[in-house]
């Protein structure tokens, strides 16, 4: 069933808007906040809960700490709120180099953040290729990263999905590319504001028949109001090719002014209703 959503995406200025990456040598996040954060990541599934979402992305960008305790804590978190951690948004590591070394590197890199989000009790993960230059040879060769990144998520018991994201997946034929050449049954992230140009509604028509999950981006005005119309031909686009999961409330763009101009709760009830006046009664909160 459709339901509306949120993941620490929406809530990337209330986090303190913080970069963590993992560090080759340390093997742990490292980074700090922005800005001064107004919630703590450990708080964030009690406060979706409060607000009426059940199901939730997380960014490696957004994540701390990689310690066992802190990993356990945060499971704890999501358990006790009643909401769904349903993706670990794997944003770095990169398999679309035609160097064999290098794309080896980038496999198990994202091969170790599935470990964590085994550990995060995540449902799935998702990854993309990286921000290499499409060819037909890095096509093939990222074909066979993701046959072999899919197999090893699955025997994990999760379930691998990629999107329309960074450089190499923004257009579809080359994302679609990537897939068929894996040769396994992924899942796709349609993400909206990765559309964004004078091709944007024609790449949510293609990825929208395999998206399992939408990042939902609204553009806005000057006064930060949502601009419906855009944004509800995204969602009908959704609606009419069957869409049937998660829509993850993500902000509207400019970033900065959407932001300056509504309280991040408030931003994601007035995208809410935008969902339920395209999909009706079908939308339910996840739970």
């Amino acid at each position: 069933m459709v339901c509306a959503a949120v993941s620490t995406v929406t809530l990337t200025k209330a986090l303190g808007s913080p970069m963590y990456e993992l560090d080759p040598g340390t093997g742990q996040q490292t980074g700090v906040p922005s800005e001064p954060p107004t919630i703590d990541l450990l708080d964030v599934p009690a406060a979706a809960a409060a607000h009426g979402f059940h199901s939730f992305d997380l960014s490696v960008y957004h994540l701390p700490s990689i310690e066992r305790e802190y990993l356990a804590d945060l499971r704890s978190a999501f358990a006790d709120a009643g909401v769904e951690l349903f993706q670990l948004l794997i944003d770095t590591g990169d398999v679309d180099s035609a160097d064999a070394d290098e794309r080896c590197a980038g496999v198990a890199h994202i091969k170790r953040w599935m470990e964590i989000a085994v550990e995060l009790g995540a449902r799935g993960v998702r990854y993309v290729p990286g921000d290499g230059e499409p060819t037909p040879e890095t096509i093939r060769s990222s074909g066979e990263a993701f046959r072999e990144l899919f197999d090893f998520a699955t025997d994990l018991g999760l379930k691998p999905a990629t999107e329309n994201y960074r450089h190499f997946n923004l257009k579809a034929g080359n994302m679609l590319g990537v897939l068929q050449q894996a040769e396994r049954d992924y899942g796709v992230i349609a993400d909206f504001g990765n559309a964004r140009g004078p091709d944007k509604f024609e790449t949510l028509e293609a990825i929208m028949p395999r998206a399992t999950s939408i990042h939902a981006w609204a553009e806005v005005d000057e006064k930060g109001d949502l601009i419906s119309e855009d944004f509800q031909r995204c969602l009908t686009i959704a609606r009419d090719k069957g869409f049937d999961g998660p829509i993850m409330l993500q902000s509207g763009y400019p970033v900065d002014v959407f932001q300056r101009t509504r309280e991040v709760w408030t931003r994601v009830d007035e995208m809410r209703e935008e969902v339920r006046a395209v999909f009706g009664d079908a939308v339910s909160n996840g739970a």
